[in-house]
């Protein structure tokens, strides 16, 4: 079942990665470009662990497996720009400050910098849980995959992530109450939503991974396509 439905997300994830390709090569707006690479490795993260049963534990499946912690330290947090951009986009008069999109990239930089210790510090381990077979960054005792195997984890806030949520729902909400624009906020706070333990443990963190960058993908086609009237914030 759970194997299935990661093989799902990452159509879904596919999906997306097509579509902002293709906004990008009709509006050549240069957020898109830089979305592309996140968006590839999502499609990458769901697919590896689709994957896992088939592969089994191994060299093959750890290596496919660290790409995705990879992107995630390095590029998970680009969404913050993307917010950025996108205020720019729907005719918001103080995003056009450079001093305001320079923020919106100081944050995302600082988070960047924030997670670049987690590429020498951290390490992934196998797991087996439910009908997956996966590498993660812990082991706890319902993903032990034998009974002496050694429980593993970090304790690391994810401010990252956190962050980014955030960003994206704050940005959202302006688009809404100014834009009548609701979907770039709810993709958001229902990422925070499937993130929490009662949703993450049946995995519907990933529908929320999808949930959020469809909403900001759509901010950006919706927005390159109407004509933005200046707002005034």
């Amino acid at each position: 079942m759970y194997t299935t439905q990661f093989f799902i997300y990452g159509l879904l994830q596919l999906a997306l990665f097509v579509w902002l390709l293709r906004i990008h090569r009709e509006t050549r707006q240069p957020v898109a470009l830089l979305l592309l690479v996140p968006q590839f490795f999502l499609v990458w993260d769901n697919l590896r662990v689709a994957i896992g049963p088939l592969l089994g534990h191994g060299e093959l499946l750890y290596w496919l497996t660290w790409p995705s912690f990879w992107a995630h330290w390095f590029a998970g947090c680009w969404l913050i720009i993307g917010a950025g951009a996108i205020l720019r986009m729907a005719g918001f008069d103080f995003a056009r400050h450079r001093a305001v999109m320079g923020a919106f990239c100081t944050v995302t930089v600082a988070l960047m910098i924030h997670d670049l210790p987690n590429f020498w510090t951290e390490d992934i381990y196998p797991v087996c849980e439910y009908d997956l077979i996966r590498y993660a960054g812990s082991v706890s005792e319902a993903t032990r995959c034998f009974p002496d195997q050694a429980l593993a984890g970090s304790n690391h806030f994810p401010l990252a992530p956190v962050v980014t949520c955030f960003v994206v729902m704050g940005a959202g909400l302006a688009l809404w109450s100014r834009r009548g624009f609701p979907w770039m906020f709810l993709g958001g706070l229902l990422m925070l939503i499937s993130a929490t333990p009662p949703f993450a443990r049946y995995k519907l963190d990933n529908l929320g991974e999808v949930l959020i960058a469809g909403g900001v993908y759509w901010a950006i086609w919706h927005f390159t396509r109407s004509a933005a009237r200046p707002v005034r914030a």
